[in-house]
C-alpha cells in the first residue's frame, strides 16, 4: 500500500513533516527527522513530526507490516526532494544565477565556482515572504509526495539460540542467543537493535512462556499477569547482535522493515533448541510453548518408549 506525506519548511527556517505512519514506540519521528535532516541539510532538532491525527495527516494507510519507513519514510524522503528543487530554483532568481549552475550541499545553495551562496533557511524566508519570487514559482516552501512501492521488501538473517534444559525439572534456560539480520541500509543503529531486543524478548516469550489456558468450561484459567508466565530481565541473556546490508531496491532509500524480524526468527531458534537439548532422550517435538512442564512430560514419554 501506497504512503503519503507533506514537508514544509516555515518562515522560522523549522521543518514540519506530516507523515500518517504513526508511531508506537519504534522512534518513527526520530527516523523521519533524520531522513529530511539529511535531504535538506538541516538539525534533526528543527525538524516536527506530525502525525496519529486525521485532521492533521488525512491521506495514508496507517501503520502495519513493518512499513512505515520503507514505504512512509520513502514519500517522506520524496517531499524533501522536491522541497529541494524549488528552493533551487527560488536561490537560483535570488543568487542571480542559471538553475543548472546552483549546487547544493549540507543545507546551503551556491553558485558553481563562485562563493556566492545563501542557505535553505533564507530560500525559506524569501519563499514566505513572496516579495521577489520567480515568475512561476508560488510563495512558501512545501511538497507533497505519495510512495506506492513496486514490490515489498525482503528483510532476512539468523537467529541461533543456546539452551540448558534440565531434565528433572523441564527448566529451559538461555545460555546464548545470537541475531543476524538484514534490514537493508540502516537509518538509525540503536533503533534497529532496540526493535530486535524487543522482537527476540517477545519471540522468546512465545516460544517458552505465553500460553492463553481456558477450563472445561471455556473459562480463562490466565486472565491476570499473576497467572499468565511471561520472561524478565533475569530469564533473558544479552542478546549478541549484528548485520548485513543488502538494499531493497523497491525504495530509493534502500530501506526495509525491521519491526517483526526479532519475533519471527526468535521463536523457531528457541524452540528448536530445547527440542535439540533433549533430542538424544528420544524428543522429536515439544508443541509451543515449552512450558517446563510440556518439556519434563516430553522427556518422561521418550524414555518410557525406550
Amino acid at each position: 500500500g501506497w504512503e503519503n506525506a507533506t514537508v514544509r519548511m516555515l518562515v522560522s527556517g523549522k521543518v514540519e513533516v506530516v507523515t500518517v505512519t504513526a508511531p508506537h514506540g519504534q522512534a518513527h519521528e526520530t527516523v523521519c527527522s533524520q531522513i529530511v535532516a539529511d535531504a535538506l541539510g538541516v538539525d534533526p532538532g528543527d525538524v516536527e513530526v506530525l502525525h496519529g491525527d486525521t485532521a492533521v495527516a488525512p491521506y495514508g494507510r496507517d501503520t502495519y507490516g513493518s512499513r512505515s519507513v520503507a514505504v512512509g519514510g520513502t514519500a517522506v524522503h520524496l517531499a524533501s526532494g522536491k522541497v529541494v528543487e524549488k528552493a533551487r530554483k527560488i536561490a537560483a532568481h535570488m543568487l542571480e544565477a542559471a538553475e543548472d549552475d546552483i549546487e547544493f550541499e549540507a543545507g546551503r545553495f551556491s553558485v558553481r565556482g563562485t562563493d556566492k551562496g545563501t542557505t535553505i533557511q533564507e530560500v525559506a524566508l524569501a519563499a514566505y515572504m513572496a516579495a521577489d519570487l520567480p515568475d512561476d514559482v508560488e510563495p512558501t516552501l512545501a511538497a507533497d509526495s505519495t510512495f506506492d512501492p513496486p514490490n515489498f521488501t525482503w528483510p532476512f538473517g539468523t537467529h541461533i539460540c543456546v539452551v540448558e534444559v534440565d531434565t528433572q525439572t523441564g527448566r529451559t534456560q538461555i545460555r546464548r542467543f545470537v541475531a543476524v539480520d538484514d534490514c537493508g541500509v540502516v537509518v538509525n543503529p540503536m533503533i534497529v537493535e532496540g526493535q530486535v531486543h524487543g522482537g527476540v524478548a517477545q519471540g522468546i516469550a512465545q516460544a517458552l512462556y505465553e500460553e492463553a489456558l481456558y477450563d472445561a468450561e471455556g473459562n480463562p484459567t490466565t486472565s491476570t499477569l499473576a497467572d499468565y508466565a511471561f520472561p524478565a530481565a533475569p530469564d533473558l541473556p544479552s542478546f549478541e547482535l549484528d548485520a548485513t546490508v543488502t538494499p531493497s531496491p523497491t525504495n530509493p532509500l534502500g530501506v526495509k522493515g525491521i519491526g517483526e524480524s526479532g519475533a519471527i526468527g526468535s521463536s523457531p531458534a528457541a524452540l528448536n533448541a530445547v527440542v535439540d537439548a533433549v533430542a538424544h532422550l528420544g524428543v522429536r517435538h515439544i508443541d509451543m510453548p515449552a512450558t517446563p512442564q510440556r518439556v519434563w512430560r516430553a522427556v518422561q514419554a521418550a524414555q518410557s518408549r525406550e
